[in-house]
């Protein structure tokens, strides 16, 4: 039975939206699952195993995404408002077993997932190949190949997807588009492809400025714009010539200490955990470094972001970590973390010159010991 939903005076009442389709027989239920930016509400089910058709209502004044969730297939996604009818008919298609007819929202949304399990298809293919070749005397020449192969895919559908959010900004397909993977790899970066987010953003308030799915994503631009802005603020505040921001926190020793107590000297601050793997296999460059370049005045101050003690301390001692150390002990939650725009990137490392200047800062190791060589070549009062 359909609900007749309120509407203003004279206009004409929609019935519910209506999502009906018939699967091969299964043992198993399908779900009908709501889907919003931060939640998914399971809204009703039904038996598929004497493969009878099925029928769902669902009220929606405005466009809604909805998903049809079962475990033996890709679950489909769909998009609908009041008055809408989507078929659903499974076919015998590995790549994409569905047949689907519904509105030009709905079709934009459901071809751009045929593209994208068509396309994983294809992946899984070169995975196998991947399994069967290990044996083989030439596995490392497939497995090369292969992992050309798999980086040409996902460029292409990456351009793909640009393509598509391009041809139909206001889509709310785009919004899916946009916020979609590639199997673990995301098709759009929040900071290097913002202007694709800007475009469907403005698109979609303009034409439907009311719709959940529209202000959820709003929402989400706004937060990547102001995280873009303070990225940008951060990379100005931390540039080379700048002077290192100022904190103090205890020490190993019992005192508080942090770079403005190293002024007149060359200083490496070394931002790292011992509960990191990265920063354990870091920690002996380190240790050259302030055995080769100590003796010339430079000082270390080693800032752990361990939560626990005993693991910052084990770590310290059993590496021979030498320098000065100090920690808070709260892990990502150290506000030194913000101040230096870290976000548990370790290891990190600062170079700061004798009078609190930054002369350069980086992830990469392997470019330590030049810079230092050259920290000691400036003359800091020019």
């Amino acid at each position: 039975m359909s609900i007749l939903n309120s509407c203003s005076p004279g206009e004409k009442k929609l019935p519910e939206a209506v999502i009906m389709g018939k699967y091969f027989p299964y043992d198993e239920y399908i779900f009908l699952n709501k889907v919003l930016s931060n939640e998914v509400t399971m809204l009703d089910s039904a038996d598929l195993s004497e493969g009878k058709p099925f029928t769902f209502e669902v009220a929606a004044d405005d466009y809604t995404i909805h998903r049809l969730a079962h475990k033996a297939l890709f679950s489909l996604m769909v998009v609908v408002r009041n008055g809408d009818t989507v078929e659903v008919t499974q076919v015998d298609d590995k790549a994409w077993p569905y047949r689907v007819k519904g509105s030009p929202e709905c079709m934009l949304l459901v071809d751009y997932l045929e593209k994208l399990n068509r396309d994983h298809y294809k992946v899984d293919s070169l995975a196998a190949i991947f399994q069967y070749s290990q044996d083989r005397s030439d596995f490392i020449a497939i497995r090369d190949h292969l992992n050309a192969e798999f980086k040409r895919m996902l460029d292409d559908h990456k351009a793909y997807a640009r393509d598509f959010v391009t041809s139909h900004p206001s889509s709310i397909a785009s919004i899916v588009v946009i916020n979609g993977f590639f199997k673990e790899f995301a098709l759009f970066n929040s900071q290097e492809d913002f202007s694709y987010y800007e475009m469907v953003d403005n698109a979609l308030m303009s034409r439907m400025p009311e719709n959940r799915h529209v202000q959820d994503f709003h929402q989400q631009v706004e937060n990547i714009r102001a995280s873009n802005e303070y990225e940008l603020e951060a990379r100005m505040r931390l540039s080379p010539g700048r002077m290192i921001p100022e904190f103090k926190l205890p020490s190993s020793k019992g005192s508080d200490i942090g770079p403005q107590d190293f002024a007149g000297s060359n200083l490496l601050i070394y931002f790292w955990a011992g509960a990191d793997a990265k920063s354990r296999q870091t920690n002996p460059v380190i240790k050259s470094a302030y055995e080769a370049y100590h003796p010339y005045g430079l000082e270390v101050l080693n800032i752990s972001f361990d939560k626990d003690p005993k693991v910052w301390e084990a770590a310290r001692d059993l590496d021979q970590l030498p320098g000065y150390h100090c920690t808070d002990l709260k892990g990502a939650g150290s506000p030194v973390q913000k101040l230096f725009n870290l976000k548990m990137r370790l290891p990190h490392y600062f170079l700061v010159d004798t009078r609190g200047r930054i002369f350069e800062h980086d992830g990469d190791f392997s470019k330590l010991a030049g810079q230092i060589v050259e920290l000691y070549k400036q003359n800091p009062d020019m």
